[in-house]
């Protein structure tokens, strides 16, 4: 009976430990293909970490810190997710600790993201701020939300999120396009919070990138957009539309783009879609998750969800399996006298369990994506602009989508 007791005691402590940890072990690997900074993201949920040891965690590899972040997706005050960024040989395991500690080695900040709210006239929290030959005031806001009929776009500077790496930047138009707009850095730094996307005429004898795209009505480069059956359309019937900066740090940073009581049509039940952009640090490819409030495919709520690349100039498509890019040549803005014309890559990439086929419309190489309440695919960009680019021609161009769709296999 004692013995029995005990176990039992033993049990109980253990399940209570487990519920309560302020630890865990995770092994990474192995690996398909070399990686300089692979991402890792541990759920904290799944591993049992305790919520009041959670703010405290840091990441371990042979008794080392390494940089790592914490970040809360649902914004209950929790974190929910740990990540941190790898260098991975193929075939290579290393074992991760995270652990609770008072005290934490300081590590540089490594991606940026920002959204400001505009006004011709000052307001109290609004900085005075000049931008293509304007002058207007600016505040910072981390969420913001448009109901149906206001002027989303031209209420934003930069018309929406903009968020970096050191390699390149994005920004997403906040209005029922959604399309992905790319600004490619010369040099390896963060400079959107120094230029916020319109760099001066210093700014750019001193080296800054610029905004290298013009999509007008096209996708730019991995935007989620609906799929009317015959052609790539927007998502024009919404209650509300709202973007939020997730988190930035030192590892990755997240954007969200979400359109509330979406109707497909006018008999249709109104779909609440989230599109979630994650780009992490030395990485100029961005992760992007898809989740519906309806899977699409039921006849009340029957919709498809495209992503995929536009033309830039003259058209150059490419299909591979999985991958849908572009290269070309074309003016980036209006301003023909000021800015030269930028040649640029566009690719995106879906993992099979989403991708339907491929569409190219004559100015866009779309994917379909499978019906679903998630999809997650991911794009990139490579642009001349940069002083050491990863292609530097057409054909290395698609020699360098091939090898990247290969390592996301990976993720």
């Amino acid at each position: 009976m004692k013995r029995e007791i005990g176990i039992i005691a033993l049990l109980i402590g253990s399940i209570a430990s487990a519920y309560a940890a302020k630890s865990a072990k995770i092994t990474v690997g192995p690996l398909q293909h070399d990686h300089a900074y692979y991402p890792v993201v541990i759920d904290l949920n799944a591993q049992q970490i305790a919520n009041k040891y959670r703010s405290q965690l840091g990441a371990y590899i042979d008794g080392q810190e390494v940089s790592s972040q914490l970040d809360d997706l649902d914004g209950d005050g929790v974190a929910d997710e740990m990540a941190l960024l790898l260098p991975m040989h193929r075939g290579e395991k290393k074992t991760v600790v995270i652990r609770a500690a008072k005290q934490h080695a300081e590590f540089e900040k490594e991606v940026h993201a920002e959204m400001y709210l505009k006004s011709k006239t000052p307001k109290d929290g609004y900085t005075y701020h000049e931008a293509e030959g304007k002058q207007f005031y600016i505040c910072p806001v981390t969420e913001q939300t448009f109901t149906a009929g206001e002027d989303s776009y031209n209420q934003m500077h930069h018309h929406g999120v903009a968020f970096e790496s050191d390699l390149m930047a994005y920004r997403i138009y906040f209005d029922k396009k959604q399309t992905i707009d790319v600004y490619a850095k010369k040099t390896p730094q963060l400079e959107i919070d120094a230029c916020k996307w319109y760099p001066t005429d210093e700014q750019l004898q001193a080296g800054f990138g610029d905004d290298i795209l013009r999509v007008s009505g096209m996708i730019g480069v991995g935007a989620c957009k609906p799929w009317n059956g015959q052609k790539m359309v927007h998502f024009d019937d919404v209650t509300s539309r709202t973007q939020r900066i997730v988190s930035q740090g030192n590892v990755r940073t997240i954007c969200e783009v979400i359109s509330t009581g979406w109707k497909v049509d006018t008999s249709a039940t109104p779909v609440d879609i989230t599109t979630r952009y994650t780009l992490y640090a030395h990485h100029r490819d961005v992760q992007v998750e898809v989740m519906c409030s309806s899977a699409g495919d039921d006849a009340n709520q029957s919709f498809t969800l495209c992503t995929g690349v536009q033309m830039v100039g003259k058209k150059a498509f490419h299909s591979d399996e999985l991958t849908v890019s572009s290269w070309g040549t074309a003016w980036p803005v209006n301003d023909t006298v000021k800015y030269a014309k930028e040649t640029v890559g566009l690719a995106t990439y879906v993992p099979k369990e989403y991708y339907d086929h491929a569409v190219d419309d004559g100015r866009n190489n779309l994917i379909l994506l499978r019906p679903g309440t998630y999809v997650r695919y991911y794009f990139t960009c490579v642009a001349q602009k940069e002083n050491c680019p990863p292609a530097k021609s057409e054909d290395e161009f698609v020699a360098y989508v091939k090898e990247w769709a290969e390592t996301l296999e990976d993720y």
